[in-house]
């Protein structure tokens, strides 16, 4: 009985070994066979969607079972409408991500009724900047900025909101531009196209590609650019070294306290520039994949030359934390702030007036 009782033990032990999985028959990984989607904020061939695209084409190489990527556009409300539906039912699931800019930053920012969603609370991936706005204006149209009894010079924007909108706000306040602003727009190549057609006379953009094809053109002039805030000052891009800041631009007029306040919680949005998130909770297993992946996407030189080629010669990458953390920092503003912001927005026709 007991050598019997031996065998069997040893039986049972090996079909326990046989039946094992071996290394070559590991469970499938979880993205293996499926599709992500990521949605974009804004039109197709704008700068936000092309940046969705490039990391669409490189993200699936650095994930374990290299799934497709899909990317679907839903442009209008400076990225409110895509945002409040992402942010509503948007699932957790790993599958699902979103592509934003610096304009649902600012929206938020300034309390807009439209605005329905928290960006900090997202899972973040990570963010892509590609430095400073410039803003532009057609060289026939120069001499009308600073004459105040000439045709206004007309900017074309898309809310009203994005961070270069801060140049021209101020600048109408603090030193007299002769600005008529039409919001509306669904993004930057929207913009772009209206400029071409002289609908406009006057815009921001980070895009240096867009720059530098009106500068051989021959049809703008850059007047200003936001700067880089480092260590407490404005530098200007490397890029583009002979445009002033806009500090630069207003010299001895530039404001102090709380005006000065507010341009600083405005402009702020532009350090986070283009960033990549999931829906709120998503899974820790699911996000260490993908910001994992991000990381080694921003590290291939096929994926440098792509971005420099299509989007910007110059940019910096964040991962995870440091996306979720300059959030947190660029969207904790003081209320008076914020007001501040709205009433120059009020006062110069770019948001109605309640009282009235």
């Amino acid at each position: 009985m007991k050598k019997c009782g031996g065998s069997l033990l040893l039986f049972l032990l090996f079909m326990v070994f046989w039946w094992a999985p071996s290394p070559g028959h590991a469970a499938a990984p979880f993205y293996q066979g499926k599709t992500i989607e990521i949605l974009g904020e804004s039109r197709v061939g704008g700068g936000t969607d092309t940046m969705a695209r490039i990391i669409a084409t490189f993200l699936p190489k650095y994930i374990p079972g290299n799934p497709s990527i899909v990317v679907r556009a839903m442009p209008g409300g400076a990225g409110a409408i895509a945002n409040n539906i992402f942010y509503a039912k948007g699932k957790p699931d790993g599958l699902h991500l979103m592509m934003n800019s610096s304009s649902p930053i600012s929206l938020q920012l300034r309390s807009r009724d439209i605005a329905k969603y928290d960006l900090t609370k997202y899972s973040h991936v990570g963010h892509i900047n590609r430095g400073t706005n410039l803003l532009l204006v057609r060289k026939d149209a120069l001499k009308r900025l600073t004459d105040p009894k000439a045709e206004p010079v007309v900017c074309g924007t898309k809310e009203g909101e994005e961070t270069w909108m801060a140049m021209g706000l101020w600048g109408r306040e603090f030193l007299g531009w002769n600005i008529r602003w039409i919001p509306g727009y669904s993004g930057t190549s929207d913009i772009e196209m209206a400029f071409q057609r002289r609908e406009i006379d006057m815009f921001g953009t980070t895009n240096a590609f867009i720059i530098k094809r009106l500068q051989e053109e021959g049809s703008i002039t850059p007047i200003s650019q936001g700067g880089i805030y480092k260590n407490g000052k404005f530098i200007r891009r490397k890029d583009f070294p002979d445009v002033p800041t806009f500090v630069e631009v207003l010299g001895k007029k530039k404001p102090t306290g709380l005006p000065w306040q507010a341009y600083m919680a405005w402009v702020g949005a532009g350090d986070v520039d283009k960033f990549l998130v999931a829906p709120r909770n998503t899974p820790k297993q699911y996000m260490s994949i993908l910001t994992s992946a991000l990381e080694k996407v921003s590290k291939d030189p096929k994926f440098d030359e792509m971005v420099k080629r299509m989007v910007s010669e110059i940019y910096d990458v964040g991962i995870g934390e440091e996306t979720t953390n300059l959030l947190k920092e660029v969207l904790t503003v003081p209320p008076e702030a914020l007001d501040y912001g709205r009433n120059l927005q009020t006062k110069f026709g770019l948001i109605a007036d309640k009282k009235k």
